[in-house]
């Protein structure tokens, strides 16, 4: 039996589960803030808030991701687009190699790429796309597709009559975010309209691969002369 008389009793367990609370909030900012030390004082002392102690003990943090294969076993970083200058715009380019060729380029914030190619008679298609990616801070690629009729060696008697080049880009864009250069490798096939995107390597191989480079400047507005 308790020898606590009912009102004791109740003021006993009063006494600990407040004991419990107060001890329980004093543990709470040590819990958020790892080497922040906590304190429990009475009186009116203002003390910053637990969650700006937590911001300031954790370090700001950026997007990343793990790449397999990496031998350094460091994560890639993904936060370029605020750390680089824009790729998006208009370009003019000129490019040296298997397939010499300059122009007009626009990439576009949706990761798609447009370009007017000179090198091509337009009547035989002097248009061509592709998809970009930023892989670095200030470095790209693109894979581009260009495809026109009419093309050198097409034979329609034996099922090819027309051309397709698949260039693939690496490019780094200058610090001033007006210029960029690069690199590229390509590969050329001549195909038909059953199959027109056949790259097999063995029911269609390349009739020519190779690589060259490539440089731009960038396209002002009006306003910025």
């Amino acid at each position: 039996m308790n020898s606590l008389a009912p009102t004791e009793l109740f003021d006993s367990r009063l006494r600990v589960k407040s004991l419990a609370i107060f001890t329980s909030l004093c543990l709470v900012p040590m819990a958020l803030t790892g080497p922040v030390r906590a304190a429990c004082v009475s009186g009116y002392t203002a003390h910053p808030s637990a969650a700006s102690l937590f911001e300031a003990a954790v370090p700001a943090l950026l997007p990343a991701v793990y790449r397999s294969g990496d031998d350094t076993g460091r994560a890639l970083a993904t936060d370029f687009e605020s750390r680089s200058p824009s790729i998006v715009g208009v370009w003019q380019f000129q490019s040296t190699g298997i397939a010499p060729d300059l122009g007009t380029q626009a990439w576009h914030a949706d990761g798609t790429e447009f370009m007017y190619s000179l090198a091509p008679n337009p009547a035989t298609g002097d248009v061509c796309q592709g998809v970009w990616q930023q892989v670095g801070p200030r470095t790209f690629t693109v894979n581009h597709v260009a495809m026109g009729w009419s093309a050198p060696g097409a034979d329609p008697s034996k099922g090819s009559t027309f051309l397709r080049i698949h260039l693939h880009y690496v490019i780094t864009l200058d610090p001033s975010g007006d210029k960029f250069h690069g690199t590229y490798k390509a590969d050329i096939f001549l195909e038909n309209e059953s199959d027109p995107f056949n790259e097999d390597p063995v029911s269609n191989p390349p009739i020519a691969s190779g690589g060259g480079t490539v440089t731009a400047t960038r396209l002002q507005s009006d306003l910025e002369h």
